[in-house]
């Protein structure tokens, strides 16, 4: 394992496990769910499914009406999350490598953009749970990926400077997070984003396979 990072903090669809959200039908939906909250505007005509809700949390919040927002909006995210996990299936040799990583003294922990129910049904099932921790779920936070609200609440609570851990993801939203957080980011290849869509946002490692994670101190 690399000993240039002490923690790992990955992401969980596209990079533990295939990407199976069904973007089209479920940002569609969304976008008229939002409207009918009283949302409208390019931030929502062109979002997608976290920037529309980093958009309208930034007034709920304010307003002190997360809650509110959280009982309208989060049971159809749950209900694509729910969707996908039909479909997911771990990426090669994902529970393998957490293990290692913890074996060698790593922290490892997740931050997800996926709701705590889909997340409590899937961790379990592909034996990741054990490894993990903190996982950090779209429902412990205010702000989805990619603003940094929680990378920042892993790293506080494992008491580390952002330079020590290394976030793997897969999508620009990775990216920006990470950056946001000031961590060094790696991005597996298949997932949400092409390779193509981080020629304007290039992360530190880009890797094909979980495996690779073990050689990008050598890059």
């Amino acid at each position: 394992m690399s000993r240039k990072h002490s923690a790992y903090v990955f992401d969980f669809e596209g990079t533990l496990v295939d990407f199976q959200w069904r973007l089209a039908p479920a940002e569609d939906e969304l976008r008229r769910a939002f409207a009918e909250l009283g949302f409208g505007g390019e931030r929502f005509a062109n979002g997608n499914y976290a920037t529309m809700w980093n958009a309208a949390a930034e007034l709920f919040a304010r307003q002190g009406r997360m809650a509110e927002l959280r009982r309208a909006l989060g049971p159809i995210y749950d209900r694509w999350d729910l969707d996908a996990l039909t479909r997911w299936m771990p990426r090669p040799g994902a529970a393998e490598l957490l293990g290692r990583l913890v074996a060698a003294g790593a922290r490892v922990g997740m931050v997800s953009n996926v709701g705590r129910r889909a997340l409590d049904c899937a961790l379990p099932r592909f034996d990741f749970a054990r490894w993990l921790s903190p996982v950090v779920s779209r429902d412990e936070v205010t702000y989805m990926k990619p603003r940094a609200d929680g990378l920042l609440r892993v790293l506080s609570g494992w008491h580390i400077a952002p330079a020590e851990a290394l976030f793997v993801g897969d999508s620009r939203a990775d990216v920006f997070g990470a950056r946001a957080a000031g961590m060094p980011v790696a991005i597996i290849r298949g997932g949400e984003c092409d390779e193509a869509a981080f020629a304007d946002a290039p992360p530190d490692h880009m890797i094909s396979q979980l495996n690779e994670l073990g050689c990008v101190a050598c890059d």
